[in-house]
């Protein structure tokens, strides 16, 4: 890697976090690019040589972060080529999402609070949707077997996993990935045995 790649990526990352840490106190509206610079430590002109202003800082904050998670996704569903391997190994799926989420729950937790801008809940949400709707298209078995149309399918699916994602970053990750994927375990247990 060159000196100057590394240099810029460095300085993206002081940005950034610059960028998480005020962000963890004041609200995104109210944040201004010379506050950013301050906190990284850099000028306005560097802040302006890396992004546009602030919404094209979070925006494309937010597509590594979606990328990430899209990639993640597709990784652990290639594993999974038919609904009886699916529903065999749903636990361990879980658990490999809870995980990748703790591993993010800095920026998660910023973006999703009060002080986050408007929508990143849904734009998650659309993200996850798309990818796992990605994935489920290719499964033939699945779409086969599927008594619901697909759209009600994964909203209820996604809202219902990022709502345990949301409730455990909001309290601190107050659980382990292990002990969040058998809370997901038994909720799922309990409404199909109802």
């Amino acid at each position: 890697m060159s000196i100057y790649v590394e240099k810029n990526r460095r300085t993206k990352k002081q940005i950034q976090d610059a960028f998480l840490k005020i962000l963890e106190g004041t609200s995104f509206e109210a944040i201004t690019v010379g506050e950013i610079a301050k906190e990284a430590k850099i000028n306005r002109g560097t802040f302006y040589l890396h992004y546009k202003d602030k919404y094209d800082l979070q925006e494309r904050m937010e597509e590594e972060l979606f990328g990430k998670l899209g990639d993640y996704i597709d990784e652990l569903q290639s594993r999974y080529t038919s609904t009886i391997t699916f529903e065999k190994e749903q636990e361990r799926l879980a658990a490999m999402l809870f995980s990748f989420f703790e591993s993010h729950s800095k920026i998660l937790k910023i973006f999703l609070s009060d002080h986050g801008s408007a929508g990143f809940h849904f734009r998650l949400r659309d993200a996850f949707i798309e990818k796992v709707r990605n994935n489920i298209e290719k499964n033939e078995h699945f779409n086969a077997t599927l008594n619901v149309p697909i759209n009600y399918f994964l909203s209820f699916i996604t809202a219902a996993f990022l709502g345990l994602i949301e409730e455990w970053i909001k309290n601190g990750l107050d659980r382990t990935p292990e002990e969040m994927t058998a809370m997901y375990v038994d909720i799922i247990s309990f409404i199909k045995s109802q």
